[in-house]
């Protein structure tokens, strides 16, 4: 009796450094799907900057209240640009990262005029 302890205790500390005899070559071989690599977007240097001010500015002022955050919200828009995202989305995606805080709700129509001042003043 006391060898089938020991069997059954071996036996099932052998299966768990095994990982319960799951086949780890076919986990290692099987292909992964990949997402599309997205080059990071530009940082726009002082110029840009403030042409992307200004043109925030005439979409709401609010918008360019905090210039650090409006910049990296700009540049995340940009990586959705040159991600190749549907125009919709690039303003959707634009209107709820600026809405909020002191501007408020935006509408899907700022949003695309926000993406076009970001094409404009920076994302190329």
């Amino acid at each position: 009796m006391r060898h089938t302890f020991k069997f059954a205790t071996a036996a099932t500390a052998l299966l768990v450094l095994t990982g319960c005899g799951g086949n780890e070559a076919d986990a290692e071989t099987k292909p992964t799907k990949a997402a599309p690599a997205v080059k990071p977007a530009p940082s726009p240097d002082t110029a840009q900057t403030a042409a992307l001010m200004t043109e925030l500015r005439k979409i709401k002022p609010e918008l360019a209240a905090d210039e650090e955050r409006a910049v990296r919200r700009a540049r995340n828009v940009c990586t959705d640009i040159k991600g190749d995202k549907p125009a919709t989305l690039q303003a959707s995606n634009a209107n709820a990262r600026y809405s909020g805080g002191t501007a408020g709700q935006l509408t899907d129509e700022q949003g695309a005029k926000i993406v076009a001042a970001v094409k404009a003043t920076f994302c190329k």
